[in-house]
């Protein structure tokens, strides 16, 4: 409850800071002394109850409070002037600001990097370079031949710019992250791009060809204050130094129309005006080069990171995310391979298709979980004991497949295949104590002349795997073609059992039961039978399984 009272009292601090600034500038009122320590004892009040009620840590409190005094004292201090000039003491104290601000936002935030970092510091760059040629073309150039400049003060002027500009690199580092910034951390951040508006405006005013007033300064000033002071009230500055959770979706598109425009919109500065000397024209040149190879490292690193990203997908499709193995698709291509390959000479590739006995009783008494592990170490033992040229695949749950390009005969095909049980036969290690299990194994082979595509090769292992397991399980069955002639003649049976009821196939005969030694029949016996019409009558024992 007294959560939601703050979030909502930190909310009404901030409409309320807001309003008041734009208020105080429609009015067109400049800050007085005066008026400057209401503001400033506001947001004390503010700031301490916040701190007082949340206690964030040192580094947060130090973090808020530090940049807004010196920022503070620098507005004091520009306010007490007499003269209009400015002079070395306020230049001085603004770049202190700017300092501080940088320094308290790396202190803050450093932890808020997640992801693709990288990519998000160029973009942060882009950004901050892009700004510091405008800024040199439209403040910085043109106030270095005022009068009312001297040497000292274009320094100081200049120096706290490029420190504006590494304060909006930071800030747009930040924005760009993949991590979501809570409540305190987006009205900190509002609170410092606003800081750098009062600077930006501040140099604009210095140019005295620009219709700018200082009360329009004055209120971006006062926004600082009041967002500050509502980042301070809500909650979430709790945890604002740690690290957030994840953006449920990042920001691309802000970051490349905002990262767009800080290319363009240097390159037409720079297009469209002149270089006033050799510094400017240097200070120009230098400074787009640097854009333009900060801009080609992005491309570069965006187009590695597709590749990655291309590849752990296909890796993805084409590999069981259990295992590691190879999934059917990609199986499928490696035994096409080996069928071509083995053209015109004397291999005959083999298929082994596995299929682990009574898997589904593991699953259901130890568990998911324990099955997996059993997977996953069956599958670590094929791959140990085949060839390290044969490809050992998983296709289903429980099914596994060994492809062996380089046998010449079906007998090296059973060899290994007796291998692969004998590889079976230790127990299993779980969490749930040993267990062991067996495999039923279908073998299919390629024979010389002989033109199978890999489906051809991969039914006929499975055709023998399930001769296999109507064998009695953990043994090896080699295809032949009856296996086929087998199959299809049960698939035929099965689908017209479905239709003989509703052609009147199937009926009932009653056969007597005699007691030979009475010779009186003691009753009878239900049997099924199926006549097919001009096929016949149907065996039971070819029905009645099915």
């Amino acid at each position: 409850m007294a959560r939601k009272a703050t979030s909502l009292f930190s909310w009404i601090v901030a409409l309320g800071s807001i309003g008041a600034s734009f208020a105080y500038g429609i009015a067109g009122h400049r800050l007085s002394t005066e008026s400057l320590s209401v503001a400033t004892l506001l947001f004390v009040i503010a700031a301490l109850i916040g701190v007082a009620i949340h206690k964030p840590t040192f580094p947060v409190a130090l973090a808020a409070f530090l940049p807004v005094f010196v920022l503070l004292a620098s507005r004091f201090s520009e306010i007490g002037e007499e003269s209009t000039k400015p002079t070395t003491r306020t230049e001085t104290l603004y770049l202190i600001t700017q300092i501080v601000v940088g320094l308290c936002v790396v202190l803050v935030s450093r932890r808020q990097l997640i992801g693709n970092a990288v990519n998000v510091l160029i973009d942060g760059f882009i950004i901050g370079l892009g700004a510091w040629v405008v800024m040199w073309v439209t403040l910085v150039q043109p106030l270095s031949g005022l009068s009312t400049y001297t040497s000292v003060t274009t320094t100081l002027h200049g120096a706290t710019l490029a420190c504006t500009v590494f304060v909006l690199f930071l800030v747009t580092t930040l924005l760009f992250a993949d991590t979501a910034p809570s409540v305190s951390a987006t009205f900190f951040g509002v609170a410092i791009l606003s800081e750098v508006a009062v600077v930006i405006l501040r140099s604009a005013m210095s140019r005295g060809d620009l219709s700018l007033s200082q009360t329009t300064v004055d209120t971006t000033f006062l926004i600082v204050l009041g967002c500050a002071a509502t980042a301070l009230l809500h909650p979430s500055v709790r945890n604002i130094a740690s690290t957030n959770s994840p953006r449920l979706s990042p920001a691309l598109l802000t970051r490349l129309v905002t990262t767009t425009f800080a290319l363009i919109i240097p390159v037409l500065v720079v297009t469209l005006t002149d270089p006033k000397n050799t510094n400017d024209r240097i200070v120009r040149t230098v400074s787009i080069s640097i854009l333009a190879l900060a801009v080609m490292i992005r491309v570069v690193q965006s187009v590695r990171q597709n590749v990655s990203h291309h590849n752990s997908m296909m890796r993805s499709a084409m590999h069981d995310s259990l295992t590691g193995l190879p999934s059917r698709v990609l199986l499928l291509e490696h035994v096409e391979l080996a069928v071509q390959q083995s053209w015109k000479t004397n291999r005959q590739p083999a298929v082994l298709y596995i299929d682990v006995d009574r898997f589904k009783a593991i699953n259901d008494s130890l568990g998911h979980s324990t099955g997996d592990a059993v997977l996953t170490s069956v599958s670590q033992r094929l791959t140990q004991c085949v060839p390290h040229h044969a490809i050992v695949a998983r296709i289903s749950g429980d099914e596994f497949v060994v492809l062996e390009p380089h046998t010449e005969s079906p007998t090296q095909a059973v060899l290994l295949a007796e291998q692969i049980l004998d590889s079976l036969r230790s127990p299993i290690s779980t969490s749930d104590g040993d267990t062991f299990v067996t495999a039923s194994i279908g073998v299919a082979y390629v024979p010389k002349g002989m033109r199978l595509t890999a489906d051809d090769v991969l039914r006929h292992a499975d055709t023998a795997m399930y001769r296999a397991k109507n064998a009695g399980r953990n043994c090896i069955a080699l295809f032949d073609d009856s296996m086929l002639d087998t199959v299809t003649k049960r698939l035929d049976v099965e689908t017209a059992l479905y239709r003989a009821l509703e052609r009147n196939e199937l009926h009932l005969v009653h056969q007597p039961i005699v007691d030979i030694q009475l010779g009186l029949v003691v009753g009878f016996e239900a049997l099924m039978r199926w006549d097919r019409g001009e096929d016949g009558y149907v065996s039971p024992a070819d029905f009645i399984p099915v």
